[in-house]
């Protein structure tokens, strides 16, 4: 989506438009979840969280002012901070795995692949909850949202050259933890 289209539908949202914040919610909520999912362990609460924060931009959506940030970088300052509220709530105690996760596959042939596919996730998700989280931040920012460093810059209330930095380091920490994992299972 255009960013003069999703400007447009703030407006239209900001006047009590339903339709437009659900337009601005399809288009965003992936990339929310996402986020959240990276730094939650459960994925019921990353749901949870990420319903939250659509719950809370819609609230503030009357007190938005652009001034050059992103409504993306806006939505992931909301999404950070719910995530940091649920740690300091939850005191950071474990999740348990839930039994029921298997229901969700279908059938026996994609058995193998979706439990890859998930190990690989959770193995990526571990990596980043080892990071910083400015460095996880900027990951998730640069690398899953394709946000462009002016706009991580403007979200974290960096210069583009701490981003640029952040990156760097977070990237070749992010690797040494993958390759971890890897030498583990081997």
């Amino acid at each position: 989506m255009q960013q003069r289209d999703v400007e447009r539908l703030i407006r239209k949202a900001r006047s009590g438009d339903v339709r437009a914040f659900e337009r601005l919610y399809e288009t965003h909520y992936d990339r929310v979840y996402g986020f959240i999912r990276a730094r939650v362990a459960d994925f019921e609460d990353a749901k949870d969280l990420t319903a939250t924060v659509f719950m809370r931009a819609w609230e503030a959506l009357p007190s938005y002012d652009a001034r050059g940030i992103p409504f993306a970088a806006w939505l992931f300052r909301i999404a950070r901070n719910a995530v940091i509220d649920e740690y300091r709530r939850t005191s950071r105690e474990p999740q348990r795995v839930r039994d029921d996760d298997a229901a969700e596959v279908a059938d026996i042939v994609a058995v193998d692949e979706t439990v890859l596919a998930r190990c690989d996730a959770e193995h990526l998700r571990r990596a980043l909850r080892r990071l910083t989280d400015e460095q996880a931040a900027v990951v998730v920012l640069r690398f899953f949202w394709d946000m462009p460093v002016a706009d991580v810059a403007s979200a974290l209330g960096k210069t583009e050259g701490a981003v640029k930095a952040m990156q760097h380091r977070a990237v070749r920490t992010l690797a040494r933890y993958l390759s971890e994992g890897e030498d583990a299972s081997s």
